[in-house]
């Protein structure tokens, strides 16, 4: 399922002053342990340096607790719109400002326009609904993450 549009996602910092070496973090929040190992394990294999998140409660204590060591938060961020307790949606919305710069995708079992309407005003790049095929995920991260 090809990923919707949500909104221009804010350009990540130039390639030119990354130091070498560089590798961008990603934290992926989602509630089911078989795709969250899946997810984490695929962008893994493409250079990210990966935090994970069970709940959306643990993806608002790990956003505010990571940094890099410039002091940026992660370049993508992965959560899944429906999640036990508070949704992710609500969870990034309260993190806006934490994550200004990061590339965000919601995974939703129900992309309609609804969910891809409130993906674009928490900040969201993108909605892909599921089941989605897992190199739709990679393309979409490692594309909106090094334009």
């Amino acid at each position: 399922m090809p990923v919707s549009p949500a909104r221009s996602a804010a350009p990540p910092p130039s390639r030119r002053n990354r130091p070498i070496g560089w590798r961008p973090g990603a934290l992926v929040a989602e509630n089911d342990p078989d795709l969250l190992r899946i997810i984490v394990e695929a962008l893994t294999r493409d250079g990210f340096i990966v935090s994970e998140a069970r709940t959306s409660e643990e993806l608002i204590e790990i956003a505010c607790c990571t940094r890099r060591e410039d002091n940026s938060p992660p370049a993508l961020v992965v959560s899944d719109a429906n999640m036990p307790g508070r949704d992710g949606l609500s969870a990034l919305d309260e993190l806006r400002h934490t994550l200004a710069g990061a590339v965000i995708l919601v995974l939703s079992a129900t992309a309609d326009d609804a969910v891809c309407a409130e993906a674009r005003r928490v900040g969201a790049s993108g909605v892909l609904g599921k089941p989605f095929e897992l190199d739709d995920l990679r393309t979409a991260a490692l594309a909106l993450v090094r334009r």
